[in-house]
């Protein structure tokens, strides 16, 4: 069994875990490629339609432009940000909630000519899942990286990568890319989803904040362990608050 590693614990990533990951081997992830024909229409409508309240990630990638790459987030690390998938993409949602696991959802838009460079997310405990809406072209073109492997994107077919490991992506052609991203939970770590969960959500409150970084380590520890279990508490209870809205 894989360990679990986490951006926080201030060690390097060193794993054994797979650059990619198959997707064959889940039968949710199948059923979704069979069933891309049902899906397309309202999501590609969806995206059109809220094209606008797309946001940038230049803020955590200096070197990006601010509509290089640009998202629009549904749940993060358990937390529902908008209902607005479920209104609108029924066929998309239904798919989607027979996934065990799944903790982030989100529409990524990478726009014309545009270089998201290497960069490593913060665990090694999900699945980050990209499904082709809109791929202009293949490699060398328009494609992506991950610890020197290179893969290109197709429409209606999933591409699972180890998020732990260095990663990038291009799109050096004259039409955007569309991508839906989720999150899934590894079957070996499901155990743990509500730590893992609320561990990322303080790892995010403490990089907002950088007087706590620069904390003593042992009360910066103290710190963030206690932040841990407030999100633990807080997740659910600000879910519920979204279902009564």
């Amino acid at each position: 069994m894989s360990k679990l590693w986490f951006v926080s614990d201030g060690t390097p990533y060193h794993g054994e875990d797979p650059n990619y990951y198959n997707p064959g081997e889940y039968t949710w992830a199948v059923d979704i490629e069979s069933h891309w024909s049902e899906i397309k229409g309202e999501v590609k409508k969806f995206i059109d339609a809220k094209e606008k309240a797309f946001t940038s990630n230049a803020k955590n990638y200096g070197k990006l432009a601010d509509t290089a790459w640009t998202s629009l987030t549904f749940s993060f690390w358990g937390v529902k940000v908008s209902g607005s998938l479920e209104k609108d993409c029924p066929t998309l949602t239904t798919y989607l909630a027979k996934i065990p696991g799944l903790v982030s959802v989100s529409f990524s838009q990478l726009a014309t000519n545009a270089v998201i460079d290497e960069h490593r997310g913060n665990t090694n405990a999900i699945f980050r899942c990209h499904l082709g809406i809109e791929v202009p072209e293949s490699l060398p073109n328009c494609g992506f990286r991950v610890n020197g492997e290179e893969r290109d994107w197709q429409e209606g077919k999933w591409l699972f990568f180890n998020d732990a490991q260095k990663h990038s992506a291009w799109n050096k052609t004259g039409k955007r890319r569309i991508l839906l991203i989720i999150d899934v939970v590894r079957p070996e770590f499901l155990p743990k989803q509500k730590v893992i969960c609320a561990q990322q959500i303080a790892t995010r409150f403490f990089y907002k904040r950088p007087y706590l970084k620069n904390l003593p380590s042992p009360i910066r520890n103290l710190a963030f362990s206690l932040v841990t279990m407030l999100m633990r508490l807080y997740i659910p209870m600000f879910n519920l608050s979204k279902k009564q809205e």
